[in-house]
């Protein structure tokens, strides 16, 4: 890529993201904006950083984050804003230093019956974060691009009825992979959800979706119709749940030595959720079955489990335990080298040394195995972590 495509690549997802701060500054000029900044310091050892079953490396790592919030609300419009940046030291595997930055934006304003929500990013990191949760190609440290925006806008038809039109663009890029599989892809979607409130406490829905995936590098072209439906119910002031269900109709094509090849796959959608409020602490759990967009140049079938619990032991100290389960398989479930399982489980004490100081302590247990390899992945790891949250800032009238 010349110089000039890289400019233009960079300046119009970051003149996107600008959206939300142009339109908000003309719709909440009197209001003061509210800045956050905070610094975290990291420091761990892990006895196998790159996640690998064969020829384990095993290093200490240091890490730097500044990242800052910023917003302004209103009684019809919200904006806020993020930015982080990180810079990773490995001592014993200098290979995978890395530097990422990140830039977000969310913006929303009610007119009416109508609200509408921008939610944009923009990811510069690295590929030993960002394939978690699709392909697990974590073993080596590449650098990717990913722009993201997503406009939705929601119609109030009656006092219990409602519509919501949601659409998405993702953008994905990697640098210097020479030979390495992972290709450049986008990702689009829509989707069209019809809201009915049942009763104070629960409310049923219907959803059409389409996505459409793309990986230029290897030709595949994919698009997905999926029909779902749902309900969500306020069991009671501290437990809610929702779920819904439906199925997906995927179409593929993608070329080869004998022409393009063409490909139909069906399968279920679902995806269901638990949210539980204790006296002190909380519970969120969360089960779900989609396709998800890899760097592999296809769609993964993906199911995935997640389950955060926190609970406060005193004035002073906090337990957090976060749980990730991932199963991927091809869209068409005839096989492919994107077949895999991955979990991991990272319980955390966090000591409260004053309002601003926090000190915390966390093991990190990861394992990974894929499906044409008889050995599987696993990867233990201690973190402590130092944040300073400074005080927040008001900024305007």
């Amino acid at each position: 890529m010349d110089k000039q495509a890289e400019r233009t690549r960079l300046s119009f997802p970051l003149g996107l993201l600008c959206l939300p701060l142009v339109l908000g500054s003309s719709i909440v000029v009197a209001e003061q904006w509210y800045v956050e900044p905070r610094a975290i310091l990291e420091t761990y050892y892990d006895d196998n950083v790159r996640l690998t079953s064969r020829d384990e490396r095993n290093t200490s790592v240091a890490n730097v984050q500044a990242d800052v919030k910023a917003g302004r609300r209103t009684e019809i419009s919200d904006i806020q804003l993020g930015a982080r940046l990180t810079s990773s030291q490995y001592f014993e595997a200098s290979d995978l230093d890395e530097t990422d930055g990140s830039l977000n934006a969310l913006a929303s304003y009610r007119l009416g019956r109508s609200s509408f929500k921008l939610n944009g990013a923009f990811d510069y990191d690295s590929t030993l974060t960002s394939e978690v949760a699709t392909s697990g190609y974590v073993q080596v440290n590449k650098r990717r691009q990913r722009f993201y925006i997503e406009p939705t806008w929601t119609y109030q038809l009656t006092p219990r009825a409602s519509a919501e039109m949601t659409l998405s663009y993702e953008d994905i890029a990697y640098e210097d992979v020479d030979v390495i599989p992972l290709y450049n892809y986008d990702y689009a979607t829509a989707g069209l959800t019809f809201i009915y409130a049942l009763s104070e406490r629960s409310q049923a829905f219907a959803r059409a979706t389409f996505d459409r995936y793309e990986a230029s590098d290897v030709g595949l072209k994919s698009e997905s119709t999926g029909l779902l439906l749902g309900a969500s119910y306020q069991l009671s002031e501290t437990l809610s749940a929702s779920a819904y269900a439906g199925v997906r109709q995927t179409s593929s094509e993608v070329p080869t030595w004998l022409g393009v090849l063409k490909s139909d796959s069906s399968g279920p959608l679902f995806q269901f959720e638990l949210n539980k409020s204790f006296e002190v602490g909380s519970l969120n759990f969360s089960a779900a079955r989609s396709m998800l967009p890899s760097s592999n140049g296809e769609l993964l079938d993906t199911t995935s489990l997640a389950l955060a619990f926190n609970y406060p032991l005193s004035p002073k100290w906090n337990f957090r335990l976060d749980a990730d389960f991932y199963r991927n398989r091809s869209e068409d479930d005839a096989g492919s080298s994107s077949d895999r399982d991955y979990a991991s489980v990272a319980p955390r004490f966090e000591l409260k040394l004053s309002e601003e100081l926090r000190l915390a302590l966390s093991y990190r247990y990861r394992w990974q195995k894929y499906e044409l390899s008889d050995e599987a992945a696993v990867s233990n790891s201690i973190h402590l972590y130092l944040t300073y949250v400074f005080p927040q800032t008001l900024i305007g009238k």
